[in-house]
């Protein structure tokens, strides 16, 4: 779980898959969400929740909003949380909706602080606080999350059923519940990532390189690419996309 104070220029900003949770509140100016279809208008001081995604979407807001961000792996999610996760999968809520109402005075303190980093500092705080009194783990189910991470999404789901001891209908239910998709979804989203975080940050080098190891051919990425961000590696313009704010090159 990691936190980050942002100041955003004016932008409409896309959203990609990632694999992660956000949670995201802004502390100056409004932010509206769109993911697929569906769009939200989050105001000031209300925190934002952003499930799992599997479709492309859309930040928008003015050159005015600060925000702090924080990224949720979602072997933690679903304790920090509480609520299954295919309930939120594809969508953006307000804490109070997730969370209850015992969230508001936190977000009161949140707005009291006068740096970002302050707010970074809270946030991080407040959150491992809440977890605290979340012990129920699923130990199996992180560590099948965690292999599909390392792995970048290379790995057979037969095996990795196997491994855990469920079958596979317990392991699709397992992530839906616990993660938001099920397992073969989240594979598809660490080795599309894994992949377009090289061609984000290594320009220039031809695509077959890049997708080697993770993809049989170029049609198969292509239409993953499609998929996850609607555009083409051609077409694709990394100076609209929030990622470049926090993926690691």
């Amino acid at each position: 779980m990691t936190a980050t104070p942002v100041t955003w220029p004016s932008a409409r900003w896309l959203i990609v898959a990632d694999g992660d949770i956000k949670l995201i509140f802004p502390f100056s100016g409004d932010i509206r969400c769109t993911i697929g279809d569906a769009g939200r208008l989050h105001g000031t001081s209300r925190m934002i929740v952003s499930g799992m995604r599997t479709l492309p979407g859309y930040l928008e807001f003015s050159a005015s909003l600060g925000a702090v961000g924080v990224i949720v792996r979602p072997e933690a999610a679903y304790r920090l949380l509480g609520v299954p996760q295919h309930e939120i999968a594809n969508r953006t809520l307000d804490a109070d909706e997730v969370l209850g109402r015992a969230m508001r005075p936190w977000q009161d303190r949140l707005m009291d602080g006068s740096k970002a980093q302050e707010r970074v500092d809270r946030m991080q705080a407040a959150l491992r606080d809440w977890l605290k009194g979340r012990d129920r783990r699923d130990q199996v189910l992180e560590y099948a999350v965690r292999r599909l991470r390392r792995h970048e999404g290379r790995v057979r789901i037969e095996e990795l059923a196997r491994e855990t001891g469920w079958s596979r209908r317990q392991l699709e239910c397992r992530f839906q519940n616990h993660v938001g998709v099920g397992p073969k979804s989240m594979a598809s989203i660490f080795r599309f990532h894994a992949v377009y975080k090289q061609l984000r940050y290594r320009a220039g080098r031809p695509l077959g390189d890049l997708i080697l190891g993770h993809y049989y051919d170029q049609s198969h990425f292509l239409k993953d690419f499609r998929r996850y961000t609607e555009s083409t590696p051609r077409t694709y313009g990394s100076a609209s996309d929030y990622g470049k704010f926090y993926i690691p090159s």
